[in-house]
């Protein structure tokens, strides 16, 4: 009968602690920033856009973060007189109520597909004012958690701070988030804000613009020496065609043999080293028209080459064609190696 009475008691203290330990999880431990955070995490792994609303206020972040997002877009861009800074701070007051309704959807379709938009359909009618431009020009898409280096919550305040650790793909550095946390009416903690997002993005601006000129700096080398092998090239075409019909069958073996062996694999080469180089973000799209240039002026020589085999106009024609497009390439190329350049 004793040990009955044991057991009973060790049950009834079981009972009692369990209850005490409900009673602290339920009463305080919920109510704390770490469960918040907890929860955050929780509802991004499960997709839970519902989870996620309760312990992050969505329209509250995006409100107290908007001018420090545009202040650290406008900090590492092309730098501007005190006009023109006034004209675009007052332009983005203007689209702030679009941008903040389509950052808003795009975070509940993050939270919901574990992915940001691929396309405007979140941006107003016009197509300017969507989250998804906005996140590229941030280089936000790139951006992964970490962890949580520690939370410190205020003795005098209902607030709190977590430094949370995230990795930024474009800059390819670690940065510590300083995100603030509001005790609710239903007294639980919620996300309110980041305190140094500016700072986050300005680090990505920096780091944007050293990529970009490490690639316009190498690309340019690459691209000086085969121009001038170029112009040496068209100097000996030039000769061959001085002393010699176009008719003859010497001049066009000479001018067959100086595209197969000279202008083609001097392309050839260009290419080649052009892909070797690492690309960054904003130059993505100068380097596919840099290739493409390459591809047309290759087409273009062996089109030219075979020419003065066949001799017929049905080559010559298609060669044509593809060096007009070469020299479109070309223009377009210019302009997008002044325009990355202003605006990484």
């Amino acid at each position: 009968m004793r040990w009955k009475k044991r057991l009973a008691a060790l049950a009834g203290v079981l009972i009692v602690f369990l209850c005490l330990l409900g009673a602290w999880y339920f009463g305080h431990y919920t109510r704390t920033p770490d469960y918040a955070l907890q929860q955050v995490e929780k509802s991004l792994t499960k997709q839970d856009v519902a989870m996620f609303s309760e312990y992050v206020d969505i329209d509250g972040l995006l409100n107290a973060s908007y001018d420090d997002f545009m202040s650290g877009i406008l900090e590492t861009g092309q730098p501007m007189n005190d006009e023109a800074q006034a004209a675009v701070e007052s332009f983005a007051q203007m689209v702030r109520a679009p941008l903040v309704k389509s950052f808003h959807q795009a975070i509940v379709d993050y939270v919901a597909t574990g992915a940001w938009p691929d396309d405007s359909e979140n941006g107003d009618a016009s197509g300017l004012f969507d989250a998804e431009s906005a996140l590229e020009k941030a280089g936000l898409k790139g951006t992964s958690l970490r962890g949580i280096d520690r939370v410190e919550k205020s003795s005098q305040e209902e607030t709190a701070a977590a430094f949370v650790r995230v990795y930024s793909e474009e800059a390819g550095e670690e940065f510590v988030l300083r995100v603030r946390l509001a005790l609710g009416e239903n007294g639980r903690y919620r996300i309110v804000a980041i305190e140094n997002l500016r700072d986050f993005l300005v680090m990505i601006g920096k780091a944007r613009r050293a990529q970009l000129t490490e690639y316009l700096d190498h690309t340019a080398a690459i691209i000086a020496a085969h121009e001038s092998a170029m112009r040496e090239a068209e100097g000996q075409r030039a000769d061959i065609l001085a002393v010699g019909a176009l008719g003859s069958a010497d001049t066009r073996a000479k001018l067959r043999q100086l595209m197969e062996e000279t202008v083609i694999p001097d392309w050839e080469a260009r290419g080649e080293e052009l892909r070797a180089v690492d690309v960054a973000p904003a130059a993505a799209t100068l380097q596919k028209i840099r290739l493409k240039i390459c591809d047309c002026y290759i087409a273009y020589a062996k089109g030219y080459a075979q020419w003065m085999d066949d001799k017929q106009a049905a080559t010559i024609r298609e060669a044509e064609n593809q060096l007009r497009q070469a020299k479109a390439l070309e223009q377009e190329e210019k302009f997008l190696a002044r325009r990355v350049t202003q605006d990484p």
